[in-house]
């Protein structure tokens, strides 16, 4: 454990560091700053609402319990980065005392062309090259496995047992945080409104119209990063995209039966439409209910119910919107074909918005001296938040990118 003199919040502190935005990547950032012994941090960001209203400023993609993560995909930085974060969840669990990862095992199921294969052939060399075992799965093996799963014809895929599974995310971003307060980092649980650089320093002003003052900055705003008065050149090129997930409540009977399920991407009849769906087994919430949860893939056109969205209103919009008729169909039509002999007891629809980048990479870099930026999670970097955060807490520091990966890989692309 990190130790060092805790400065008092009401103190008049000129802060080393500060992060705006308390998500996943901006509350890991803080993680891995509260580890630097003499360094003053500030996170600003607000937790999540009881209940989403318009009236709040921000929300994040971090109001869940389960998300995906497994080693295998077909982007190579992401499978590292995912595979440094899975190593790091025990320190913070032991850390945190709460519980983070459940390595349930991830499956690819469906028919292996276009980004299917190229997904399966680099999680093959991946999972050999780390000694990670994987079982090939069939239409055969598959039904023998999971007799309650129907699962497309004449399929191959994949079975990865170790390091995969599901996230407690609002337990990653909870654990995160404990242990940087408890390391002495303040958390300002408000919005920041602006930065402006004054001198040598930058002063954020917050909801509540305070003033705080830092010597660097992290912008971790997800999809809100270009709604704000923030530093940086021009806004960033992210395209915002509103999904939908559907909870399916099951049956303490049906637990029992599905509870060996891993968490899956799912791809059916690429001839008649094609369909890609992730799926989570089922999870127990804070409300002591069991859910599976499905999701689709963002921006594939046989599918088009997402939306694309442009300005905070819209945002604001669709997080808070209670029914969505194409999606509440969508998932209620491949559930009953994917587990036809479960009844869910009631179901419940949430949103979330993405924000996808022009690289189909992470943006992690300098906008300007001493500001930092983390955005564009593509829908799928949850699982690596403790490792991007690592790798913006040690370049912040030092005030350059220090990590073994190319920076170029990372770029930040900025609108015309």
């Amino acid at each position: 454990m990190c130790q060092k003199k805790v400065k008092s919040p009401g103190s008049d502190i000129l802060y080393d560091v500060c992060v705006v935005g308390a998500g996943v990547f901006g509350s890991c950032t803080a993680y891995h700053l509260s580890k630097f012994p003499d360094l003053d941090i500030c996170l600003v960001g607000p937790g999540e609402p009881e209940k989403k209203s318009r009236k709040e400023a921000v929300f994040g993609c971090h109001y869940d319990e389960g998300r995906i993560t497994r080693v295998v995909s077909d982007v190579k930085t992401d499978q590292l980065l995912a595979y440094r974060s899975t190593l790091k969840f025990n320190q913070l669990e032991r850390e945190s005392g709460l519980k983070i990862f459940s390595e349930v095992g991830y499956g690819i199921v469906g028919v292996l062309i276009g980004a299917y294969a190229i997904e399966v052939k680099s999680g093959d060399e991946f999972c050999d090259k780390n000694g990670i075992d994987y079982e090939i799965l069939d239409e055969k093996s598959a039904s023998e496995k999971w007799s309650y799963f129907v699962p497309p014809k004449k399929f191959t895929g994949r079975l990865v047992g170790k390091l995969s599974g599901y996230l407690s995310i609002r337990n990653l971003v909870r654990a995160a945080q404990v242990v940087a307060s408890n390391n002495g980092v303040h958390h300002k649980d408000i919005v920041a409104t602006s930065i402006h650089k004054i001198g040598d320093m930058f002063q954020i002003k917050l909801a509540d119209d305070t003033i705080i003052n830092s010597k660097k900055i992290v912008l971790a705003c997800g999809s809100f990063t270009n709604f704000f008065d923030f530093p940086l050149q021009k806004p960033l090129h992210l395209e915002l995209i509103g999904t939908s997930v559907m909870k399916f409540e099951i049956s303490e009977e049906d637990y029992q039966l599905t509870k060996d399920f891993p968490s899956m991407n799912y791809r059916y009849d690429p001839k008649n439409g094609d369909v890609y769906l992730y799926i989570l087994p089922p999870i127990q919430y804070p409300n002591g209910k069991y859910y599976i949860k499905l999701g689709h893939t963002v921006n594939y056109p046989a599918e088009g119910f997402e939306q694309s969205l442009g300005t905070l209103e819209e945002v604001k919009d669709w997080y808070c919107m209670e029914d969505y008729t194409p999606a509440r169909d969508h998932f209620t039509k491949y559930f009953k074909q994917m587990f036809p002999s479960i009844v869910p007891v009631s179901v419940q629809l949430d949103h979330c918005v993405i924000s996808l980048t022009k690289t189909g990479r992470q943006y992690i870099g300098f906008d300007s001296e001493n500001v930092l930026v983390e955005a564009g999670g593509n829908g799928v970097s949850a699982k690596m938040g403790l490792e991007i955060g690592n790798i913006c807490a040690n370049s912040i520091v030092k005030g350059e990118w220090d990590y073994d990966l190319d920076e170029i890989d990372f770029r930040i692309v900025y609108k015309k």
